[in-house]
């Protein structure tokens, strides 16, 4: 089995060899497979990140959730923890830690232990088949989902990011479902 570090920097190389239009396609499939999933279709509540430096994209996936209704949340890393900020644009957000974008501000926070339906939608440097995930290496989403293990989970990622098996430790904490430009993972 690779290392977490070799396979990081095995998928941020064909991250950066993407052409934008074949990013755009095999996002444009997966924001198809995840607006049609009944996590998705049952949230009231969506928790998202922001794609950066040509992760699977996230965009049209907020999108719908506003046409729908849904309240999106985006995280923004204050410390070593990692909250989430409402936003109803994008407009709404500002380079944050790593220049990844965040919400300018936290005007108000989420309990996702309330009556609401929640889904996260989990980013991840790689994945293997039973859902196991390398993450960036700072435990962010491990720590927050730890803390509410009522949230539903989809982790989107393309095929290349897809290795037999993964390293992982005890408090890694796996997506309910893995979405790909050509398969779903549950």
């Amino acid at each position: 089995m690779e290392t977490k570090k070799a396979i990081r920097q095995q998928v941020y190389r064909a991250r950066k060899c993407m052409e934008h239009s074949d990013w755009q396609e095999k996002t444009d499939h997966i924001a198809s497979a995840v607006i049609s999933h009944p996590f998705f279709l049952e949230a009231t509540d969506l928790y998202s990140y922001v794609d950066y430096q040509n992760e699977a994209g996230t965009r049209k996936i907020m999108e719908e959730a506003w046409k729908l209704g849904k309240r999106v949340w985006v995280p923004k890393v204050v410390g070593k923890t990692m909250r989430f900020g409402c936003i109803n644009s994008f407009q709404e957000l500002r380079p944050g830690a790593h220049g990844i974008l965040e919400p300018e501000i936290l005007s108000e926070t989420s309990d996702s232990k309330d009556t609401r339906c929640n889904l996260m939608i989990m980013p991840g440097v790689a994945f293997d088949l039973n859902r196991g995930r390398v993450g960036y290496g700072g435990g962010y989403y491990d720590r927050y989902l730890s803390e509410h293990s009522d949230i539903h989970t989809i982790a989107i990622a393309f095929d290349f990011q897809i290795f037999p098996e993964v390293p992982g430790e005890i408090h890694d904490i796996k997506p309910k479902v893995l979405i790909t430009e050509t398969r779903v993972i549950q």
